[in-house]
């Protein structure tokens, strides 16, 4: 779950148990207010009660002033709730609560109806609205820290982008530092670390490309000289090292030529003419060393030099390293599989799709380990998927184009 998700969470919880407790505080204090008022309603009501039966006018007034009540005109009509009734032998009397949260207290008393209310008692309770303002302004502070954090942590978002892009290879990218604090550090410390890589990117591409390019003179020099000399053991070796060299640099060319495309280009074709092609690029002497079954003859989206190149790879594979021919190629089900016999590999299929990497014993003589590395590279931009089995003393290493 993302920091982001989690500080959500916190925020909904905090802000729900706020204003739980704000409606509660609210729903208590208001019952608390209505039983003090209702307390002293009931009494201020006996004595007016008492007062109404002696029939006195001058007392009553006298009484409502001593009681702190005021007298409210009896066309009253604002909208009221019913807090408490009680039927007395020759009247009635009820508690009303009005729509702006005013008490008044109603007595009927024979054909006399009076309304009354304490303005003083109720004015010492609006307390209770001082709470639920604090109330609503912790929720409103807490939403803006909410929006705060947001805001102070939203760079991550552009730097946690930037990284994943970075790991797909697009190290061009960088992070604009807008402040000072440990997320803009880190924003700043990416785009040295960055910087620092691209430059080290860039040096060695221009290097390999440089190295490739300087000796394919030397080496074609070296060729035309070999042609000059008697056929012998010695040149033999020189016209083997000369060739070794040159699929050497090749290979270092192509794999840089990789990492300079950002996108292959799509065009369709049938896995027969990918086959074909691969194979072309083998030069084979012997055809029966290859044994093809093209079962199902489907199409495929992609780069067809490149395609062309890695299935080349995996073939050659086969050829140099198998026990026994004819190594065997076959398409069905969108996977185009090359098998052929050979001894368990040592370590796993991972470590020999890294540049340079083969089994100890075949180095000197098979290459230079990095054929299954310009295949990832190619089957990486294309974004389909190698897979490897080793099974009844064979490896099969499929291209899966579904």
């Amino acid at each position: 779950m993302s920091i982001f998700k989690k500080i959500t969470i916190l925020f909904l919880i905090s802000l729900s148990l706020m204003i739980v407790i704000g409606y509660k505080m609210d729903s208590i204090n208001t019952t608390r207010i209505e039983a003090l008022i209702t307390q002293k309603y009931l009494q201020d009501a006996k004595e007016i009660f008492v007062l109404l039966a002696t029939s006195n006018p001058n007392q009553i007034e006298n009484k409502l002033r001593t009681l702190n009540l005021t007298k409210v005109d009896t066309s009253y009509n604002k909208k009221t709730e019913l807090i408490l009734k009680q039927i007395h032998s020759f009247g009635k009397l009820q508690i009303l609560k009005t729509t702006d949260n005013k008490y008044i207290l109603f007595i009927q008393y024979m054909d006399d109806t009076i309304l009354l209310i304490d303005y003083k008692l109720q004015k010492s309770f609006q307390e209770q609205w001082l709470l639920n303002i604090l109330v609503v302004f912790d929720i409103i502070v807490l939403i803006a820290i909410f929006l705060i954090i947001l805001k102070i942590l939203a760079p991550l978002k552009e730097l946690i982008s930037k990284m994943k892009n970075f790991a797909n290879g697009n190290y061009f990218g960088q992070i604009e530092v807008k402040s000072n604090d440990e997320i803009g550090n880190a924003a700043a410390t990416y785009n040295m670390m960055a910087q620092n890589i691209q430059n080290l990117i860039t040096s060695r591409e221009e290097f390999l490309r440089d190295i490739s390019h300087e000796l394919k003179t030397p080496i074609s020099k070296g060729f035309f000289a070999t042609e000059t000399l008697e056929d012998s053991e010695s040149k033999t070796i020189i016209q083997k090292s000369f060739s070794e060299l040159e699929r050497l640099s090749a290979e270092l060319l192509e794999i840089e030529k990789l990492h300079a495309v950002d996108e292959v280009n799509q065009e369709r074709f049938k896995v027969e003419t990918l086959i074909l092609e691969a194979l072309s690029r083998l030069i084979l002497e012997d055809e029966s060393k290859i044994s093809i079954d093209i079962k199902e003859n489907f199409f495929i989206d992609g780069d067809l030099n490149y395609l062309s190149l890695a299935l080349k790879n995996l073939i050659d594979n086969a050829i140099k390293y198998t026990t026994t021919y004819p190594v065997y190629i076959t398409a069905d089900e969108s996977k185009v599989t090359v098998k052929n016999k050979g001894d368990k590999l040592v370590n796993d299929i991972s470590y020999y799709l890294e540049a340079f990497t083969q089994e100890e014993n075949s180095r000197s003589s098979k290459g230079y380990g990095l054929g299954l590395n310009i295949v990832k590279k190619i089957i990486d931009k294309h974004k389909i998927k190698l897979s490897y089995i080793y099974k009844d003393g064979s490896h099969l290493f499929s291209l899966d184009f579904k």
